[in-house]
């Protein structure tokens, strides 16, 4: 049953992710006819492009980081029938933890706090390849 609990964390993040691309892609739009770009800016993502703009992007972008490092540790634990509930509530943690770096970085973009929270995400995750190591007698 835990492992089905874990994929609903995996789920949660991918949600975040496609939250964030359609945002990217809304201001990329809007930044487009309010001429705050050059109309050339969406094939490569060269030149200049509005803060708000490049946030949105560098917060989408951090998506494919860290993340991949929790997916792959979701999918070994759900795979191998492994997650208790100690996994769920680290992979619960590190979802949150994921929204609450974003919602930082597209707000008040506050690096000491990004910071902590991004850090507190990494012990999680390391936490939870721990665990899984020792479960599986590595």
């Amino acid at each position: 049953m835990e492992f089905n609990l874990i994929i609903y964390s995996a789920a949660f993040n991918v949600i975040l992710t496609l939250y964030l691309y359609e945002r990217s892609r809304k201001m990329t739009v809007k930044a487009y006819y309010d001429k705050e770009i050059d109309k050339t800016y969406p094939r490569l993502y060269r030149g200049s492009a509005p803060d708000y703009l490049e946030i949105y992007r560098q917060t989408l972008k951090n998506q494919f980081e860290l993340p991949i490092i929790f997916y792959l540790l979701v999918s070994l634990l759900a795979s191998t029938k492994l997650a208790g509930w100690s996994d769920v509530i680290f992979a619960w943690l590190f979802v949150i933890s994921r929204y609450v770096h974003c919602y930082i970085r597209l707000s008040s973009n506050y690096i000491p706090h990004r910071s902590k929270i991004f850090t507190a995400g990494v012990l999680l995750l390391i936490g939870g390849w721990i665990s899984f190591l020792i479960k599986l007698g590595i």
